[in-house]
């Protein structure tokens, strides 16, 4: 690989200007004649600078890391891609980058510290966690980012004390879809969660039970399903909910992709929707607007939540953030799977 020296001979400058110029290109400590010499030989040379390299005498490297333990796929499913997309969105607009960290490790502390060693360099960090994540996985994932003394935010995580940069999307802890189909005079409500064992799927399974037994509605636990967040898993668990609940009238799916199952699900028993099962969706995503009918859903506004995580880890590093919780409220989106029970 060609060096700054090899540059500046070729080009017949110092090092110095060449190092000068390949960190700011904008620089007026260069001539314009000489930045036209040092690109045609960093052209000739096929130089590629090392961005973290570069972070020992620039101390910073313009490059944000994201965290995710998990090594499920990163792009494969709407809902990351709309969140990290509005990340990178942010961040292009300030001129930073953005890195992923693979992993061959297996639990998702394990993942994280090694995600965190190769990534040594970036100015700082987003920790994403996701639906196989534990409190006790979260909270020892907190600690590791702790140890870098760089700033990070966290994404798509309940709220936590440890953490002081925090974007918290509202309703992916509580139940609105639940108290909206109270409102509307349902009193037979089932739940599909999306996996087991998250900090999530617990606080929504409470919400949900809480909700109901406020308006006086037993609640019975077996009413509650894991659907994965997959089409054909929810399809399979909604056949078995309405077959043995046939008394039920309205299902609040966690994500639009697993109430596009249940109304498949439905629609093959020789249900009407909502007439004679009213369903709802979570997220409003493509399968919410592509569905027949459209799905009733809560939009989270995932994308305007990794942007509000973008602009906040920026501003704690140029340190006018400190400790900070952005809160992102759903809106519910009305459209044609949802009755209302006089």
């Amino acid at each position: 690989m060609s060096s700054i020296r090899e540059i500046a001979k070729l080009a017949g400058v110092s090092p110095a200007s060449v190092s000068i110029y390949l960190n700011d290109k904008k620089t007026s400590r260069v001539g314009a004649a000489t930045k036209q010499r040092i690109d045609q030989a960093v052209k000739d040379l096929h130089y590629h600078k090392n961005i973290f390299a570069s972070t020992l005498s620039l101390q910073e490297s313009r490059i944000i890391g994201i965290i995710i333990p998990s090594k499920m796929p990163l792009f494969s499913n709407e809902y990351t891609n709309s969140l990290l997309s509005g990340v990178q969105s942010q961040l292009s607009n300030e001129g930073y980058s953005l890195l992923f960290f693979p992993s061959d490790a297996r639990t998702s502390d394990e993942i994280v510290e090694q995600q965190i060693q190769r990534s040594t360099g970036c100015d700082g960090y987003i920790l994403f966690s996701t639906g196989f994540c534990t409190q006790d996985h979260i909270e020892k994932n907190i600690m590791e980012l702790q140890k870098t003394d760089k700033p990070f935010v966290t994404l798509n995580i309940p709220e936590m004390e440890q953490a002081r940069l925090q974007v918290l999307i509202r309703d992916l802890e509580i139940c609105s879809g639940t108290k909206y189909l109270l409102e509307k005079g349902h009193r037979n409500i089932a739940l599909m969660l999306g996996r087991d064992g998250g900090m999530h799927a617990r606080k929504l399974y409470h919400d949900h039970r809480s909700l109901l037994e406020h308006a006086n509605v037993a609640f019975d636990p077996d009413t509650v399903v894991f659907g994965d967040y997959q089409a054909q898993r929810a399809y399979e668990q909604a056949k078995n909910l309405l077959t043995s609940f046939p008394h039920l009238t309205a299902l609040n799916c966690m994500s639009d992709i697993m109430a596009a199952g249940a109304i498949l699900a439905a629609k093959d028993m020789g249900l009407r929707i909502p007439e004679d099962i009213s369903i709802m969706g979570r997220n409003n995503s493509l399968h919410a607007r592509l569905s027949t009918p459209a799905i009733t859903t809560i939009d989270l506004h995932i994308e305007d939540a990794g942007k509000s995580a973008a602009h906040l880890l920026l501003a704690a590093i140029d340190g006018s953030a400190v400790s900070q919780k952005i809160l992102i409220p759903g809106t519910l989106i009305e459209r044609d799977t949802v009755s209302t029970i006089a």
